[in-house]
């Protein structure tokens, strides 16, 4: 199993590589990222400050720069701009997603569960995870030890303000204290779109649009969400590996839950979504 790493870890690299200098910070990436208006008592809006603030402190250490902009309309193809945003609005969503593809710039979904948004288009990577990965969260062939899944009973969800291990309960702890209240689901795939477009481009040391898609997916890639597991978008439908949650109350049950010792991680977090896309 891919080994993940820790933000401790990240962030003790960093140092390490910010104190040596040399071409690694000449390289560093400007990245612009551009996302729907927000207010600021938007669940999103505040995953995405998160993630814009704590993106902006590692640019800082490595020379780089992340700045976060609003999406205006018709400002798509402007220049400057690495990768779009969106928010919890299926319609709207799927207009984004068919004008970033043409535009050649990744648009990265992180509200919409339809599975009809899942049609592998080159430039849509999917952080919230789809109504099919919610379905076999539920059913007991997915986690047999789950019995609350078993039952169909509980919400499923990506992310919850209880969950402790895997440094969890530190990110609960930050986005508490920096706005007051729970980190939900749509807070938690907010913030980890921008923590994966800004180490994305800094291990690609480059915000072009087409270089990004293409590191997104490479067989090497793979991002800490404090879940436990390492988590990557699946090449053909650009969904996001993950685990999710079944809910009973303030308890979780993660899922799926591996069936063999020593099962690979992609292969275990595969049985969630059918592995296809949307016709």
């Amino acid at each position: 199993m891919a080994q993940v790493i820790s933000r401790r870890i990240f962030l003790t690299h960093t140092a390490l590589l910010v104190a040596t200098r040399g071409t690694w910070l000449h390289s560093a990436p400007t990245l612009r990222v551009a996302a729907l208006p927000s207010t600021s008592t938007d669940a999103r809006g505040m995953g995405l400050t998160l993630g814009a603030e704590e993106a902006s402190h590692a640019a800082a250490l490595f020379g780089g720069a992340f700045e976060l902009v609003a999406l205006l309309p018709g400002s798509l193809r402007r220049a400057g701009i690495s990768a779009v945003i969106g928010d919890g609005d299926c319609a709207r969503s799927t207009t984004l997603s068919a004008m970033a593809d043409d535009a050649g710039i990744p648009f990265f979904n992180v509200g919409c569960s339809a599975d009809t948004l899942r049609r592998c288009r080159r430039s849509t990577f999917h952080v919230a995870p789809s109504d099919a990965m919610k379905r076999d969260a539920r059913v007991a062939r997915v986690a047999r030890v789950a019995r609350v899944a078993a039952r169909g009973a509980g919400e499923v969800v990506a992310w919850h303000s209880s969950l402790v291990r895997f440094g969890a309960d530190t990110l609960n702890r930050r986005f508490r204290e920096r706005f007051g209240t729970a980190m939900t689901a749509d807070a938690w795939t907010a913030w980890l779109a921008t923590k994966i477009l800004w180490e994305t481009a800094l291990r690609a040391r480059s915000a072009d649009p087409r270089v990004l898609m293409d590191a997104l997916v490479s067989d090497s890639t793979q991002f800490d969400g404090h879940k436990g597991l390492p988590l990557s978008f699946r090449a053909w439908d650009h969904q996001l590996r993950q685990p999710l949650y079944v809910m009973q109350g303030e308890r979780a049950t993660e899922v799926p839950v591996a069936l063999r010792p020593g099962e690979p991680a992609r292969a275990l977090l595969d049985r969630l979504g059918a592995p296809s896309c949307a016709s």
